[in-house]
């Protein structure tokens, strides 16, 4: 798991079927204290939680966890959004 900050959304006039359910978002990582961390986004699915740009939300890198949170065993995909985070308390 991951902490990402939304920042943008894919517009896709066609897609295939197994992934009209989710939103199709652009994340990038982000480091404890909230600032982009490295200088590579990802494609991340949003299974309907209904995240948005600059949202914090936890991501999953796992083929198997987008098959269970979309229902289906042909989503092309292995990044998936599974909470958008609220607020985060690191200790010393």
């Amino acid at each position: 798991m991951q902490l990402c900050r939304v920042t943008g959304t894919i517009v896709a006039s066609k897609k295939a079927e197994s992934l009209r359910k989710g939103k199709l978002l652009v994340v990038h990582p982000i480091a404890l204290d909230g600032e982009l961390d490295g200088i590579k986004d990802m494609l991340a699915i949003d299974p309907g939680l209904g995240a948005g740009i600059h949202d914090v939300v936890l991501i999953a890198r796992e083929g198997a966890v987008v098959k269970q949170l979309m229902g289906r065993d042909d989503v092309p995909a292995n990044v998936v959004v599974i909470g958008i985070v609220d607020d985060w308390n690191v200790g010393e």
